[in-house]
């Protein structure tokens, strides 16, 4: 009983070590998902993050794409209004005075130099491009009809290409407005977008955090199994040394028990069965000598009736026959009833064990 009281206590222990390992287990098991789901998480917010990149990336171009074509627009503008007011000036200065021949403190060929690149602006065709030098070099007392005829037309060409400026200086103020505002809108685009994936970043970084915190969780619940397994070890080896002795005793001191009462019972049987023989040769020996005591009396009582037959009348020798079978019968009848049964009692039996042992 005390073997199989240790045995349960240290089941019990057994016991509790499964449910501890198996809580931890749960745990550990608890862990793994909880990665798993912060993990897709996480790789949601990447892709979150990864398409804002790209849209910022886009609407980064596309500011790009607007302030270029905004500043080109720009400095065409400049150069047209540099253009315009350049040709401007020339017309009332340097090309005025090699027209009048006011030409001043200057050299009229100083003055043509300052004036030449201007004239490479000017929509020339070439006999008159190689005619304007002679031309504005001459005084206009000097100048032939063909000259005049140069001057009037360079004049004229000067004006021309001053209107054509004003003109698209005019036309492209409000294209120039337009693409403006697309810069803006563009502009405001890539604000949007910077912010969504700024947005997009801290929740990426939250889910990182997040995922981190269930790693080390994870991590945490297999160092705590890890460190109960020598715990649990212990309690089962300590389980298994238990038993082990409890079924060395069944095989071993069982077996021998089991031995040694099965010697005693053989040795009891015996005892047995020689107190049944002894009983049964008793009972034999009554019933002879009952039926010794049964047949004198049959043989007094044979003698009695022929006592009695000598002395009474003459009776027919086939009743007396027959009075006499019957007076036999009746003693036979009456030794057999008083024969006393034998019964194997306790008594027997404990003789047999007794002589058994």
């Amino acid at each position: 009983a005390t073997m199989q009281a240790s045995l349960d206590a240290e089941n019990e222990k057994v016991a509790g070590a499964e449910a501890k390992k198996a809580e931890l287990e749960e745990n550990i098991l608890a862990a793994e998902t909880a990665l798993s789901e912060a993990q897709a998480v996480t790789s949601a917010h990447q892709t979150e993050l990864s398409v804002a990149c790209a849209a910022t990336q886009s609407v980064l171009a596309e500011v790009a794409r607007a302030r270029e074509m905004h500043k080109a627009s720009d400095e065409a503008q400049a150069l047209a209004q540099t253009d315009k007011d350049a040709l401007e000036a020339a017309v009332v200065g340097d090309f005025e005075k090699l027209k009048s021949g006011d030409v001043g403190d200057a050299t009229p060929e100083t003055l043509y130099q300052n004036l030449e690149p201007l004239l490479l602006k000017l929509d020339l065709d070439t006999s008159l491009r190689s005619a304007t030098k002679p031309a504005l070099l001459k005084a206009p007392a000097g100048r032939g009809l063909f000259d005049g005829k140069v001057v009037e037309e360079l004049e004229k060409s000067f004006v021309t290409n001053i209107e054509e400026l004003s003109s698209k200086i005019a036309d492209g103020q409000p294209a120039s407005e337009a693409r403006a505002a697309v810069v803006t809108q563009a502009e405001a685009k890539v604000i949007e977008a910077e912010s969504v994936q700024k947005t997009a970043a801290d929740v990426l970084a939250a889910s990182r955090a997040a995922q981190k915190e269930v790693q080390a969780t994870l991590k945490a619940a297999k160092s705590n199994l890890t460190e109960y397994k020598s715990e649990y070890k212990q309690a089962t080896e300590a389980r298994d040394q238990q038993q082990e002795q409890v079924q060395t005793f069944m095989d071993v001191n069982a077996a021998s028990f089991n031995a040694l009462a099965a010697k005693v019972s053989a040795r009891k049987k015996k005892a047995m069965a020689a107190a049944a023989a002894a009983a049964r040769a008793g009972a034999a020996a009554k019933v002879a000598a009952d039926a010794e005591t049964a047949d004198k009396a049959e043989g007094a009582t044979e003698a009695g009736a022929e006592a009695m037959a000598t002395e009474a009348a003459p009776v027919d020798s086939a009743d007396t026959e027959a009075a006499a079978n019957s007076s036999a019968e009746v003693a036979t009848e009456m030794s057999v009833e008083e024969v006393p049964k034998v019964v194997a009692t306790p008594a027997a039996f404990d003789t047999a064990a007794n002589l058994g042992a």
